[in-house]
Formats: structure tokens, C-alpha cells, sequence
């Protein structure tokens, strides 16, 4: 379907019908911006017409989060500002985001929406998809980002950019190369979505085991016995992480668990140890199968007390400083497969943020952290809980796995379909 190439005005990866050179054209030449109306603050509105803003436009795709929202009667006052479904458009004030430009597809949700200034609509006689395309490409962006430099904010206009060059094939190829990349754009758009469903299913299940709403039973279906309800600090133990060490102690040495192994997961990933040096002499304490780790501190009181439970047996690994430790006294007690679920839970996560202090800075009592309450089953409907929701967790692994190798795909083709 697709053939490869050597010359350096013809894309590596080429659909085998067309030939010949692409024509190196002037990005005025192939699109335009349209920029939106500044309406005032004063007229928005609590529902009526979509208002599409700059924090609105997010990268490849549009964002619903504080929607705001115009007179309905301004559609057909400003009916030149409306937008429609398959529009694109690009945010034109910091319109670069970690290398990326903030250009969006108008989905179902803000047709007929009013664009505002420092918004603008592509226009295009080309195809519009491809254009939409071409202006992801990371050279192109690199070339725009060098255009835009030494203002603050920077802001993207025309009259900076209709000069520079990109190889543009004709209308046809045009359109091959869109559908093509729409295919995979949309794979990647079922990914998106499949994952992010499959969140929000774990979300709702986790809710419902945890207030238990939903039981488990044994094997023989007999019911298990009333979860008990006992204080952290009546079931294990705290300890410090490291002590006494300074910033050249680190990067060699035996492997410890940072700050981020613990507020991004619920449970240690091996791959991202640091590495510390202790000496043998030295009274540290170091971490086991089981144990339970917690941020003390962070700059906002919801991200303070997340946990992680460490799942694998590690030879001499130790704790950062900046978080410590909760052993269990039994594992026959509180199983760490389900642990990680339970201290994670929306009940549970509600009361330690509860206990947040400061201002700046938000830091958590360990103290009081042990009196919190927590509900534990046997350990037979614990090792149900672990399984149910452990599974869950694999088919989210899998999806962001498949989504990672999409977006993969889509960058290196994006790389060799254009010149």
C-alpha cells in the first residue's frame, strides 16, 4: 500500500498511485486563522451557547472542563464567530504546550459554539484534515516556536508565520494521507476512551466494594464474616525513611523508593528505584514484601497521604526521607494485594486529606494517621477484593499499552508520510 523513498522533496512513505515532487509553499498560501470576537465578561452567562475560550483548546482535542457560556441570541448576532462540527481551531495565545501545538477538532459537544479572541478557526483551500495534520508535525511546530519567542505571553499570529516553508503534495495525496491518519487518529480516540471507561468502572467498583455495598462470597457460596473494623495503628507499624543523608549520597549505590514510585501508583514500580549509599554501620531502616508507604507532604492538600505498597521482594532497598513506611503486623491481616486498594479508596483518601495541615505547604500527622479507622474482611474475601479489582488493573495496563504503541505508530508515520 504505502512504498519508500530517498529523495528529499518526496515523504519516505508514499502511497504507490501518486509520484512526482511535493511543491514547497508558504504556510500563507495554504492556511489562514480566523480570530474570534472579544466578547466581554459581562455577558456570559450559567447556560445557553457554548463560549470557546483559550483553556478550551487542548491538544488534538477539546476540553469540557469550566465551561462557559453565552446568550443564545448571539448566535445570530455573531453568527460569523459560530463554529461547527469539523471546524479546527488553535489557541493563539501560549498556543505551544511540552512541544505540542494546542490545535483541536470542533467535536458534536461545541458545535454551534461561539469562538472568543485569541481563539482562531483554520481556513484552508486544501484539505483541511491534512492541514490539521501537517501542523502537528514537530518540525513544523519547532519552525513555528522560533517565530513566536520573546513575547510574554507568547502569541501566534499570521503575519509571524505565513512565511515560513512546508512541501505540500497535491489535493489528491492530500486527501489519501488525511483518511489515512483519521484511521489511526480514531484508534487512538477508541483507546482513549476505552481506558478511560474502564477508570471510571474501577472508580464506581471501588466505591461500592469498600462501603460494601457489594459482598463477596467463598467458593461454596457460603457468606464470608463481618469486615472488622480496626485502627491502623492497632494493626502495624510506622518507620522513618532515610536519615542523615546528604545530596552526595545519591545516585550510586543500593537502590531506595523516591517520592513519585509512591504518588503515581499503588503499588512500587521496581523499574524506577533511585540509588542512595549506606554504609554498613549505618542504623537505617529498610523496607520489605508488604510494607505500606505514604507522602507526608505537598503543595495542595489533596495530594498529601497517597500510598503505595511495595509487591516484590527487594534485597536491602530502603525509603526516601520525604515519606515513611507502615508495616503490618500480620500479613495474614491485612493482605498487600489488597492494601493497595483499600488505602487508595475514595472513603479512605477523603479522610486523610482531612488531615492536611498548613498553608504553603500542606504536611500529614502520622500520629493521627494511625487512629484512622479502616474496615478489614478476612483474608479469603481479601484475596477476592485484590483479585477483582487486580484484574481490572490488566486490562487498564493493557489498553495504555496498546494506546503508548498507537501514538508510536501515528509520530513515526507522521515523521516519514511528510516531507
Amino acid at each position: 500500500m504505502i512504498k519508500m523513498s530517498e529523495v528529499v522533496n518526496i515523504p519516505q512513505l508514499r502511497f504507490p498511485e501518486f509520484s512526482g515532487d511535493w511543491d514547497e509553499r508558504r504556510l500563507g498560501d495554504v492556511f489562514d486563522v480566523f480570530n474570534g470576537y472579544s466578547f466581554s465578561s459581562n455577558d456570559a452567562k450559567s447556560e445557553g451557547t457554548r463560549w470557546v475560550k483559550i483553556a478550551d483548546v487542548g491538544i488534538q482535542r477539546m476540553k469540557s472542563e469550566n465551561i462557559s457560556y453565552l446568550p443564545d441570541y448571539f448566535q445570530q448576532q455573531y453568527e460569523r464567530f459560530l463554529l461547527r462540527q469539523g471546524d479546527y481551531v488553535i489557541a493563539l495565545t501560549r498556543p505551544i504546550l511540552n512541544k505540542k501545538l494546542k490545535i483541536a477538532k470542533i467535536d458534536k459537544d461545541f458545535d454551534g459554539s461561539l469562538l472568543n479572541q485569541r481563539v482562531g478557526k483554520l481556513l484552508t483551500k486544501n484539505v483541511y484534515s491534512f492541514v490539521y495534520t501537517l501542523l502537528q508535525r514537530s518540525k513544523l511546530i519547532d519552525l513555528i516556536n522560533k517565530n513566536i519567542l520573546g513575547t510574554e505571553p507568547p502569541n501566534l499570529s499570521m503575519s509571524q508565520i505565513s512565511t515560513l516553508k512546508a512541501f505540500i503534495p497535491v489535493e489528491p495525496e492530500q486527501q489519501k494521507i488525511a483518511t489515512f491518519l483519521i484511521a489511526v487518529d480514531t484508534k487512538i480516540e477508541q483507546l482513549s476512551k476505552k481506558q478511560e471507561l474502564l477508570g471510571e468502572y474501577k472508580k464506581g467498583a471501588m466505591q461500592q466494594i469498600f462501603s460494601q455495598v457489594i459482598r463477596f462470597k467463598a467458593d461454596d457460596g457460603s457468606t464470608f464474616p463481618d469486615w472488622e473494623e480496626k485502627k491502623l495503628g492497632d494493626i502495624g507499624q510506622t518507620f522513618n525513611g532515610l536519615i542523615g543523608k546528604t545530596k552526595d549520597d545519591f545516585g550510586k549505590g543500593k537502590p531506595y523508593i523516591q517520592y513519585m514510585q509512591i504518588f503515581e501508583s499503588s503499588k512500587i514500580n521496581i523499574d524506577n528505584f533511585g540509588l542512595v549509599d549506606v554504609r554498613d554501620d549505618e542504623n537505617q531502616k529498610a523496607a520489605q514484601y508488604g510494607d505500606v508507604f505514604f507522602t507526608t507532604s505537598s503543595e495542595t492538600p489533596n495530594a498529601v497521604g497517597y500510598s503505595s505498597v511495595l509487591l516484590n521482594d527487594i534485597d536491602e532497598l530502603y525509603l526516601n526521607s520525604f515519606c515513611f513506611g507502615f508495616r503490618p503486623n500480620s500479613l495474614d491481616e491485612l493482605s498487600p494485594n489488597f492494601a493497595q486498594f483499600l488505602l487508595r479508596s475514595a472513603n479512605f483518601r477523603k479522610r486523610v486529606v482531612r488531615l492536611a495541615q498548613g498553608s504553603t505547604r500542606y504536611n500529614m500527622s502520622k500520629v493521627q494517621l494511625m487512629k484512622e479507622v479502616i474496615g478489614i474482611p478476612s483474608l479469603e474475601e481479601q484475596t477476592k477484593i485484590a483479585n477483582f479489582l487486580s484484574s481490572i488493573d490488566n486490562k487498564i495496563e493493557q489498553v495504555g499499552k496498546q494506546l503508548d504503541e498507537s501514538k508510536q505508530f501515528k509520530k513515526a508515520l507522521l515523521q516519514q508520510m511528510f516531507v
